[in-house]
C-alpha cells in the first residue's frame, strides 16, 4: 500500500514538473514572437566614397610644376611618392602660404621665382590620413577636428589606395539624409505593426508617408520574410508582421 501510494506521489510530482516546463516553453515561444524587430543603420564606409585615381607628385619635383598639375586636374592637393612609397603629402595651402597668396591664379612672376626653387620635399608634411574600413562619419569628424580639406585612404597593409575629400561629404550627405529618414518611417512601421494587423491606408496617415510607398516597404519586408501582405478583395492591403 506504501509502495502504490509512494508510486503515484511521484508520478503526479513528474505529471506536474512536465506541465511547467510544457508552460515554460510556451511563455519563452510567446516572448520570442513579440520580440521587437530592429533594423541596425548600415554605415557607408569611406571606400564606397573614396576617388581611387590617385593624382601623386615626386618629392623632388618643384612647386611651379605642382601648381600646373593642380591646375590642370583642378585638385587641391595630392600625396607625396618616392619610388612608390607614400612618404608625404603637399596641398595648395602650403604653396599660397608660402608666397602669401590667397589664390593660384594670383601667382606672379616673382611668385614663380621661388616656386621654381622650392621642390616638394622642402614643403611637404606628414599627412592625416583614414583607413579604407572607417565609416564616413569619422571621415567627416577628423576633417572637421584638424580643419582639413581631404584625407589619404590607407588599407589594412597601410598602403595609399585613395583620397576622400570634403566635397565628396558634400555630395553623399544628402543621400544620407533620406536614407536615415526611410529608414526611421520603417522603424515607426515595425512599432505599428507589433500592435497587430493594420491597412496601408491607415499606415499611411500615421506615418505621413503616400500609400504607394508605404505598400513598396512592405513589400521589401515581406521579401526579407518579416511581414505578410493579405489583399481583400476590397479595401487596401492589410500588413501584420509575420510570426
Amino acid at each position: 500500500m506504501v509502495l502504490d501510494w509512494l508510486f503515484k506521489f511521484f508520478k503526479k510530482k513528474k505529471a506536474k514538473k512536465e506541465r511547467k516546463v510544457k508552460k515554460k516553453a510556451k511563455i519563452k515561444r510567446i516572448v520570442k514572437i513579440k520580440k521587437k524587430v530592429k533594423f541596425e543603420k548600415k554605415k557607408t564606409l569611406v571606400s564606397e566614397l573614396m576617388t581611387r585615381n590617385i593624382i601623386s607628385v615626386d618629392p623632388y619635383l618643384t612647386l611651379d610644376k605642382v601648381v600646373e598639375i593642380f591646375q590642370t586636374n583642378k585638385i587641391s592637393g595630392a600625396p607625396v611618392l618616392d619610388k612608390g612609397f607614400f612618404i608625404g603629402e603637399i596641398s595648395k595651402t602650403d604653396i599660397l602660404n608660402l608666397i602669401n597668396k590667397k589664390s593660384l591664379e594670383e601667382i606672379e612672376e616673382k611668385d614663380k621665382e621661388i616656386l621654381q626653387k622650392t621642390i616638394v620635399a622642402d614643403l611637404m608634411k606628414k599627412p592625416i590620413c583614414i583607413r579604407e574600413d572607417k565609416s564616413v562619419e569619422e571621415a567627416k569628424k577628423k576633417m572637421e577636428k584638424y580643419n582639413i580639406k581631404r584625407l589619404l585612404v590607407l588599407d589594412k597593409k597601410n598602403r595609399l589606395v585613395g583620397i576622400i575629400t570634403r566635397t565628396d561629404l558634400l555630395k553623399w550627405a544628402p543621400k544620407q539624409e533620406i536614407k536615415d529618414t526611410i529608414s526611421t518611417k520603417i522603424d515607426e512601421m515595425i512599432k505599428i505593426l507589433e500592435d497587430g494587423p493594420i491597412e496601408c491606408k491607415k499606415l499611411s496617415k500615421i506615418l505621413n508617408t503616400p500609400e504607394n510607398l508605404v505598400e513598396s516597404w512592405a513589400k521589401i519586408l515581406e521579401e526579407y520574410g518579416l511581414v505578410e501582405i493579405s489583399y481583400p478583395a476590397i479595401g487596401s492591403p492589410i500588413v501584420k508582421l509575420k510570426k
